[in-house]
């Protein structure tokens, strides 16, 4: 019985090692990009910030009542940008902008929006960054909208 014992300890330890090394191999990716909280206008900014767009995007230390709020994750070596924006606040500042999230699985974006040159900074691009016109695909998790843009 002991040397089972035996075994079923080694075997725990073996998969407990396993299990350590596929969490850091899965998270160490997701670390090496740089993320910063924004608040957001959602709307087209050539037609005074009506259908779907960002209007206006800026950097935000923390999270501010009576805004959109939202992160951006850019990661240079995965090739993408996330855009998440919190759900219950497009609820609470622009419920009319809701049609372009609720039960949809991509985003279009009629003309392209160049970040300021302070989200640029704080995101420590090697370029400016540009979303393009296009479809994007949107996902919805944890009661946030993500946006996936290619770089």
């Amino acid at each position: 019985m002991q040397s089972n014992g035996y075994l079923i300890d080694k075997n725990m330890k073996r998969t407990l090692l396993m299990l350590g090394f596929a969490l850091i191999v899965t998270t160490v990716p997701a670390l090496a990009g740089i993320v910063i909280k924004t608040t957001l206008t959602i709307g087209r900014k050539s037609s005074n910030c009506s259908g779907f767009g960002f209007c206006s995007i800026s950097s935000s230390s923390s999270y501010t009542d009576g805004a959109i709020n939202g992160s951006i994750d850019v990661n240079e070596e995965r090739g993408s940008m996330i855009i998440s924006i919190n759900a219950s606040d497009i609820q609470k500042m622009q419920p009319d902008k809701m049609s372009y999230f609720n039960n949809k699985s991509t985003v279009v974006f009629a003309e392209d929006f160049a970040m300021t040159d302070d989200l640029n900074s704080a995101l420590k691009v090697n370029k400016p960054l540009l979303i393009k016109k296009g479809t994007y695909n949107l996902n919805s998790m944890n009661g946030k909208f993500c946006i996936e843009i290619p770089l």
